[in-house]
């Protein structure tokens, strides 16, 4: 009977020092690429960008609880999405033909375990494309390797974008 209770403390110290060790690993280790997808749609009777943009929402919360210097959680958006609005306007700048930052408008955000969704829309009365840049600078200052990639629709028209750490302002229309 001793010899079972010694065999049960010893597991119980072993997965009490081990367990939060793996776990940092793992959490630490979520996904090994870094990553985030746009599409970029211009609707002409609304004259807006409309943008849709996932992401790995482990990413999200590692940012903005490292810029606000308190835990941030998805599943708290009345908390999370001002925090978001404001990371977005910083990292996701785009500028009209006049060379002027467009205000971005936060519109929503769906959050599951293995992506996230971000929704938010840029006026841009003057038309799409013709003259205006984009700097997708969003998680740069989380990963060094993070790539984005926004695919511009503005009819029919397509144009797929690039951005890495350190590129500036890219054009919306396509090369001709």
């Amino acid at each position: 009977m001793k010899y079972k209770i010694y065999i049960l403390t010893l597991a119980l110290v072993v997965c009490t020092v081990t367990l939060p060790q793996t776990t940092q690993v793992a959490a630490s280790s979520a996904h090994r690429f870094h990553t985030s997808f746009a599409e970029a749609d211009y609707n002409a009777k609304e004259a807006s960008l409309q943008i849709t943009l996932r992401t790995f929402p482990d990413d999200l919360e590692n940012i903005l609880s490292r810029r606000s210097k308190k835990s941030v959680r998805l599943d708290r958006k009345k908390e999370t999405e001002p925090l978001l609005a404001a990371y977005l306007q910083e990292t996701f700048q785009l500028k009209n033909a006049r060379g002027e930052i467009v205000k971005l408008s936060w519109v929503g955000m769906d959050a599951g375990v293995d992506s996230a969704w971000l929704y938010f829309e840029a006026l841009m009365p003057e038309g799409c494309c013709a003259g205006a840049e984009l700097r997708n600078g969003f998680l740069f200052d989380l990963y060094d390797d993070q790539i984005n990639l926004v695919n511009v629709k503005h009819g029919d028209k397509k144009h797929a974008l690039t951005f890495k750490n350190g590129d500036r302002y890219q054009a919306l229309a396509p090369p001709r």
